[in-house]
């Protein structure tokens, strides 16, 4: 408790020190943190030559460090970096998956930012919900996952074809991507296995594009879909799946 006095001048030249003296406190020690997260990066990556380091973490749990990889996986390792721990973090007070959430959050793509040049649209009736999807002609789960998008409707499916499996899917993707009509193209392969008769020949360039824009943004698999909330889902995600994500965007 402060009580007030005539001598006001002094409580507050007092107080004013007090918070000067906090504030170098809370510099210095956020420079000692910076500091030793540096090192534990240096430290990792001259162990590990293949580890590939965005950023380093103190986390809230002892002596732990959340290593966020250049693909935005995630690991765990100490101050000394003693071991590596891969895996998910789990809180046992509600049994919340901690590193999935934090992998969710580190994820979120700005969803206007990305080149819809580079694919091609669907168009399902009125089409006002959009998403983004890269596949890669020969995905088996992009099948099974474009079974799926059959049942939607009122979407715009913005496709970036990738080329990630192989010489064929090269082949199969260019071919697709030549045809007069790319969209229906990729659907009437994906769905009943018939491809346009072409030599694929046409310019492809953005298959280059695609792919380098894939791992900018750490896909590393086929399907992965991409929301207007910046959301993403890895896999074949079922019907129930996409509709709840697509009603949380107005």
């Amino acid at each position: 408790m402060i009580f007030w006095t005539r001598k006001k001048p002094f409580i507050m030249a007092a107080l004013l020190s007090l918070g000067l003296l906090m504030g170098c406190n809370v510099s210095a020690n956020n420079a000692q943190t910076n500091a030793q997260e540096k090192k534990i990066k240096n430290d990792l990556e001259s162990k590990i030559k293949q580890l590939e380091i965005k950023s380093v973490k103190k986390m809230s749990y002892g002596d732990l460090y959340e290593v966020v990889l250049s693909n935005n996986d995630i690991i765990y390792t100490n101050a000394n970096t003693d071991f590596t721990l891969i895996g998910h973090m789990i809180n046992n007070k509600d049994m919340s998956d901690m590193t999935q959430a934090r992998l969710d959050e580190l994820n979120v793509i700005d969803f206007k930012t990305l080149p819809l040049n580079q694919s091609f649209a669907l168009i399902k009736g009125m089409g006002k919900r959009q998403i983004i999807v890269f596949e890669d002609p020969n995905c088996g789960y992009c099948k099974l996952f474009r079974k799926t998008l059959e049942q939607m409707d009122n979407l715009t499916i913005h496709t970036f074809a990738i080329d990630i499996l192989g010489a064929d899917s090269t082949v199969k993707a260019k071919q697709l991507l030549c045809a007069k009509d790319p969209a229906h193209a990729w659907d009437e392969w994906m769905l009943h296995k018939t491809l346009p008769d072409n030599s694929g020949s046409c310019d492809t360039s953005n298959l280059d594009k695609n792919k380098a824009l894939a791992e900018q943004l750490g896909i590393t698999g086929t399907p992965t879909v991409i929301f207007q909330n910046g959301k993403r889902i890895s896999g074949a995600a079922t019907k129930e799946a996409l509709e709840e994500i697509l009603s949380e965007i107005k």
